[in-house]
């Protein structure tokens, strides 16, 4: 199909009666200008099938790029990496990279502390925005945000509340943890932490 697409080509050029040089010069001149064009998507794509075969992250690890092309760091987790772009998640933002950006930025990775997940039973009259008010005046540990409570599972007269939080430093998750039971403590009563 294409030889004979090429071969009536060039016969519908000889026919319009253009020489051989004028048909090469065109053709050189259409070449440099779609050359131009495609620059950046063929830098974009080539940097994009280096990252994708020397993996310097991957989808789900949060990192922070340094460059100028970034506008100085971007910091959030890899939610995507394709050929022509990468694109990072921070909270509900989606920010699309250039993958030539990319591969000239330094790629920090940022190592998550563990969380603290704590179980609670509490008795039906306690609120969970109760709970949230003690932790917040309890926890004196830096977080990477403020502690979650979740309400878990109605029991009987009984509730079930989940406390997640996750510390800045992971050196800090026991004291983390000491923070958020002596928070429950005073709701807790005779009911226990659960698992």
């Amino acid at each position: 199909r294409l030889v004979t697409l090429a071969i009536t080509l060039l016969v519908a050029l000889r026919i319009a009666n253009l020489s051989a040089s004028t048909i090469v010069a065109t053709s050189a001149f259409t070449a440099v200008i779609l050359g131009l064009a495609a620059q950046q998507t063929l830098g974009n794509l080539f940097a994009g099938m280096v990252l994708l075969s020397a993996r310097p992250f991957r989808v789900g690890e949060r990192v922070r790029l340094q460059a100028g092309g970034v506008g100085g760091t971007v910091e959030g987790v890899v939610s995507s990496l394709g050929l022509l772009y990468t694109t990072l998640a921070r909270g509900a933002d989606r920010i699309q990279i250039p993958n030539n950006v990319v591969l000239a930025a330094v790629v920090v990775p940022i190592r998550e502390p563990d969380p603290v997940d704590v179980r609670v039973r509490l008795s039906a009259g306690i609120r969970p925005s109760q709970v949230q008010d003690i932790l917040d005046e309890e926890i004196t540990t830096p977080t990477r945000s403020p502690a979650k409570v979740l309400l878990e599972e109605l029991d009987g007269d009984d509730l079930i509340v989940r406390v997640q939080a996750t510390p800045e430093r992971a050196d800090d998750g026991a004291k983390l943890a000491d923070e958020i039971i002596a928070g429950l403590a005073s709701f807790t009563g005779e009911h226990s932490l659960t698992e």
